[in-house]
């Protein structure tokens, strides 16, 4: 096992964006940190000042990502960041494999199969203290090592490790939250690969000679089983891993021939036992502590700034031969509480989907205040103030109640990684900030005392409080509920009104898709009623209820006439 392989893996596969599938692109950007910095002149006359140039462009901070990165794994995130699951693994997989083939056949900077003769570096101030060169070896790799998990654990605690967190649980939460989850996921593989480029700087003085076969894709299925023996997902699994990998084959040598089997046959234990792995099985992970409530928070003072008209003009979907929403004109005026009513199948969900920009229209545009919005994403509308929840309470199930809301109040008020790492006295200002916005949002909502609970286990009517309190946390001017009520029994349908009517009064606007026509009735300011995709009557709650049309749509009115009719 390599010097760095851990520094390597423990922040790749921590991550988690996709497990393994970026330790393989790793292999090849570990080998580029390798080559760069050996210091022998190559046939193209590469100085080795030249070489640590290039390598320090490699490591240093960009403008965007003040942290080492790496260009390729800058090039690896924009080109394949979009894609999920298996074929994002062959993406950063297929990279590993085109860079090692690259290497192997760029005779004249690598000499090809041949490989390049590395002199060993000496640091001879290091050496007239007494220590050899494979004690300060040692030490700058567990310096390195220690470096990287600083980071990681630094990150992690913030804005960004975050982020990233929602966007392992779910793009579409992240992108209803505000998260620019593109951005962030190009950033954590740029970060990543400097990392691993890094990793592979200290693997240079382990071997005299570098060729391209010392970074096959083996590294890539070793990342991977190493962050699912320790524990995906945590900080302590890939080093506790990294560290078992590194022992048991040279444990296991005196059974030299079935050494393979039996390693295979503890992970697979190990994965039966406990999925979540070592660390897991063990309980060696850090749970998420709730930072105490500030002195005098509350709901009381919780505004929100005015929104714009939100003005939808002849909206329509169509979905092959089907059309969801067809032509449909309404207005949202500031301060209003507003309900879109309409039977099963009505397109009631697919029209907020379309205006949030969850969905794209066909034809037809939204504007919120003076901007065509209708082809923005998601993230983008949050950040000018146009949130939304979902049917199903879309929340981070494993995190905690707090959890969930900080990381929607982070998003609102994202931060560049190097504060986030050297925590500076204005990056911790605004994190008093965003954790006095957090405990405000569950404030409002009744669920201060249930912070420390785990999202997941907490009863349907609570989840959808939760997922309000995280919508709330992004600062939205105007707030979209897609069926909040839908499962809640009587007093908390009550207590939901409630919540609704004090939002109003605080400033925030207000659309609300629901099946309860009692609530909604009694709520809002103005109904929309869908019916079939189309428009067939909005106005207050008693004009709608006299409306013959709306009376048809529920009762079947028109199909009653046409039966008696024939």
């Amino acid at each position: 096992m390599r010097h760095g392989e851990l520094l390597q893996v423990s922040w790749a596969e921590h991550r988690d964006l996709s497990q393994g599938a970026i330790a393989g692109d790793h292999v090849g950007r570990d080998s580029v940190g390798a080559r760069l910095l050996q210091p022998v002149p190559t046939p193209l006359g590469f100085r080795p000042e030249l070489n640590v140039t290039v390598a320090a462009y490699l490591l240093l901070p960009s403008p965007q990502v003040p942290l080492p990165r790496s260009p390729i794994g800058d090039f690896v995130g924009f080109a394949s960041v979009r894609l999920g699951g298996a074929y994002f693994a062959i993406a950063t997989l297929t990279t590993a494999e085109i860079l090692r083939l690259v290497a192997s056949n760029w005779i004249d900077l690598t000499r090809g199969p041949l490989g390049l003769i590395v002199r060993r570096p000496r640091l001879s101030g290091l050496e007239s203290l007494g220590l050899s060169f494979h004690q300060y070896y040692l030490l700058a790799a567990l310096l390195g090592l220690g470096l990287a998990v600083f980071i990681v654990h630094r990150l992690l605690d913030s804005p960004t490790g975050r982020a990233w967190k929602v966007i392992r649980e779910s793009n579409d939460l992240a992108e209803s939250i505000g998260i620019r989850t593109v951005r962030e996921r190009v950033v954590a593989i740029a970060i990543s690969g400097g990392l691993a480029g890094f990793a592979g700087v200290l693997f240079i003085p382990r071997t005299l000679v570098l060729t391209p076969d010392l970074f096959n894709p083996m590294f890539s299925a070793t990342g991977l089983l190493i962050a699912i023996l320790g524990g995906k997902g945590t900080l302590i699994g890939p080093l506790l891993g990294g560290a078992i990998f590194a022992a048991l084959p040279e444990t296991l040598r005196f059974v030299d021939e079935y050494r393979i089997a039996i390693f295979a046959l503890i992970l697979l234990v190990v994965i039966r036992i406990q999925p979540g792995g070592l660390a897991a099985l063990l309980r060696l992970s850090t749970p998420f502590r709730t930072p105490p409530r500030p002195a005098g928070a509350g709901a009381g003072d919780l505004s929100f700034e005015r929104s714009p008209v939100l003005d939808v003009r002849g909206l329509t979907k169509r979905f092959g031969g089907l059309t969801a929403v067809e032509d449909v004109s309404l207005k949202i005026e500031p301060g209003e509480l507003v309900g879109i009513i309409g039977p099963n199948g009505a397109g009631k969900t697919t029209c907020l989907s379309l205006i949030s920009g969850f969905t794209r229209p066909t034809s037809g545009s939204v504007l919120y205040g003076e901007h065509e919005v209708s082809d923005a994403a998601p993230s983008v509308l949050v950040a000018a103030g146009l949130a939304r929840t979902f049917q199903q309470a879309a929340l981070c199930a494993s995190q905690t109640v707090f959890e969930n809301v900080l990381a929607a109040a982070s998003a609102a008020e994202p931060e560049r990684v190097l504060p986030s790492v050297l925590r500076t006295g204005g990056w911790r200002r605004r994190e008093s900030g965003r954790i006095a916005r957090a405990w405000d949002c569950l404030a409002l909502v009744g669920m201060t005392d249930r912070a420390d609970e785990i999202a997941g286990s907490l009863p349907y009517g609570d989840q959808k409080l939760l997922a309000i309190a995280v919508s709330l946390a992004t600062r939205p001017r105007l707030l979209m509920l897609d069926e909040p009520a839908a499962g809640l029994n009587h007093t908390e349908a009550n207590r939901l009104a409630a919540l609704l009517r004090d939002l109003r009064n605080r400033g925030l606007t207000v659309v609300v898709v629901d099946h309860n026509l009692r609530m909604m009735m009694a709520l809002c300011d103005r109904i929309v009623v869908l019916d079939r995709g189309r428009l067939i009557a909005q106005g207050t709650p008693t004009q709608v209820q006299a409306d013959q049309a709306v009376i048809d749509a529920y009762l079947g009115g028109s199909a009653d006439t046409e039966a008696s009719d024939a």
